[in-house]
């Protein structure tokens, strides 16, 4: 609309009226100067605001939404669904980083649990695989079936970081590692058949026995040494 009516002003003062004889076409200069005055008003101010370098990223973030409700003003009848959609859209989507954070969060917490356990030495997450294996066993000859699959998966870790596949770090989760070993196919597909025995057992408490543990070792042994197939 701007443009068209920039194009409307520019063909009134430049094209000479035919409609009178006695109309004398304006000087140049005048011409000039209204166009200079048009031109300069902000209505035709074609720039871009400058960044304001001192506005917080929240701040901006703040603007634009408040820039969308002030646009939604402008739809009418429609404005209420399309501001409940917003609303409910934005609400489910904070939701879903609350419950991610949570998850990790309780993992972290379970985790740390498991390993600072009873007996664990001091600095027990840097535990060599093998000693893990070794308390696996342990743990497995009393029965003990659901420590005994995770301390098989904490060893897988703890060879997978000695082996420089994955960078361990003890908030981080299944997913996070299956995501570092994307590119490590044989890897990947070895420690997904293993989380998939160690999360239902440790996180979902499902029933775990000798059979969940042998593949469990199978698993982690082939992981932390490297054994991985052709």
């Amino acid at each position: 609309m701007t443009a068209l009516r920039l194009a409307g002003l520019l063909g009134i003062l430049l094209v000479p009226h035919p409609l009178s004889a006695q109309d004398e076409s304006r000087p140049k200069e005048e011409v000039r100067k209204t166009l200079d005055r048009i031109l300069a008003s902000p209505e035709y101010e074609g720039e871009l605001p400058k960044p304001n370098a001192s506005e917080t990223f929240w701040g901006w973030i703040g603007k634009q939404i408040g820039k969308l409700f002030r646009a939604m003003t402008t739809l009418g009848e429609a404005a209420p669904a399309v501001f409940w959609t917003i609303l409910i859209v934005c609400l489910i989507v904070l939701a879903a980083i609350f419950v991610h954070g949570g998850v990790i969060l309780v993992r972290t917490l379970r985790a740390s649990r498991g390993g600072a356990g009873a007996g664990a030495p001091k600095g027990y997450r840097f535990e060599d695989a093998e000693a893990l294996f070794e308390r696996a066993r342990a743990a497995a000859a009393q029965g003990q079936f659901t420590e005994a699959v995770r301390l098989c998966h904490r060893a897988a870790l703890m060879g997978l970081n000695r082996r420089g596949v994955i960078r361990f770090q003890e908030s981080l989760t299944s997913g996070d590692y299956s995501g570092q070993l994307r590119a490590h196919h044989d890897e990947r597909s070895l420690f997904l058949a293993l989380t998939g025995i160690y999360e239902p057992a440790f996180f979902g408490k499902a029933a775990t026995g000798g059979p969940e543990y042998d593949e469990s070792l199978r698993l982690a042994r082939r992981l932390a040494q490297g054994a991985v197939p052709a």
